[in-house]
């Protein structure tokens, strides 16, 4: 059995984490099989979204304790660094990433959700970063990222108490986007990802990359970073179907040229 189901719901790529019988604890196994997946969707022109998720009782519990604990200290460098580099590599896709969250997301699973560009969460998910408890913090990323979407201040107390919270209560924090009932999960995901995919590819890929870089530079530099990549998209196939469609009351067909 597969340790990651890979399918194509329409024009998402869905990607689910399937160790359930290890609340899809995040191995050195399971974050390369994402690395890959994730490699491949940028050579896959159908792919327009992307949606991570997970099977069973969770989204993922975190990572594999027990894996790890017969790791050197080397190792558990290197493992940390290889869902860093999945969680970069997940801002740089070209195309938006959903996580569609469900029972339990701690820890490195947490940390992966916040890696994602947009969250959706069942009503029966259940969030934390239980690191503090067991003599460390989040090591891939996640305080920089949480920090970010929620503020430090709010940052600061769920990662110092360690405490674990509800969808709502991460949706009122803004860690989340929307929750909905639990048996609506993945379709909510979709149709989510449907509005996306009715917009123009290269101009979702260069707006991504403007509010992903643009948020860690001055007002000045964000707003010439947006200009250099806005402007080559008045040159671009999709902008001139875009128009000629909105002159001809109709729905624009985008092919990404």
């Amino acid at each position: 059995m597969s340790i990651l189901i890979e399918e194509m719901r329409g024009a998402s790529l869905v990607l689910t984490l399937n160790r359930p019988e290890a609340l899809n604890a995040l191995s050195s196994e399971l974050v390369q099989a994402l690395r890959d997946a994730v490699g491949r969707a940028t050579s896959m022109p159908e792919a327009r979204t992307v949606i991570l998720t997970g099977a069973g009782r969770a989204f993922s519990a975190g990572t594999d304790l027990k894996q790890r604990q017969t790791l050197s200290r080397e190792q558990k460098a290197a493992q940390s660094q290889l869902l860093l580099t999945l969680s970069e590599e997940l801002w740089d896709l070209p195309m938006p990433v959903i996580a569609a969250v469900g029972g339990w997301c701690l820890g490195g699973g947490a940390e992966l959700a916040l890696a994602c560009d947009l969250r959706v969460a069942a009503d029966n998910a259940t969030f934390g970063f239980p690191e503090m408890t067991l003599g460390a913090y989040p090591g891939s990323g996640g305080p920089v990222t949480l920090s970010r979407i929620v503020g430090v201040t709010r940052a600061k107390d769920l990662l110092f108490t360690a405490r674990r919270f509800g969808a709502e209560d991460a949706h009122r924090f803004g860690m989340v986007d929307r929750v909905v009932p639990a048996e609506h999960l993945l379709d909510e995901a979709l149709n989510w990802a449907r509005e996306m995919e009715a917009t123009a590819p290269l101009a979702l890929a260069a707006l991504k990359r403007s509010l992903n870089e643009g948020a860690s530079l001055s007002l000045r530099e964000a707003g010439a970073l947006d200009q250099r990549l806005r402007r080559p998209l008045d040159a671009t196939q999709d902008n001139e179907e875009g128009m000629r469609a909105h002159f001809e009351k109709r729905r624009p067909v985008f092919r990404g040229r």
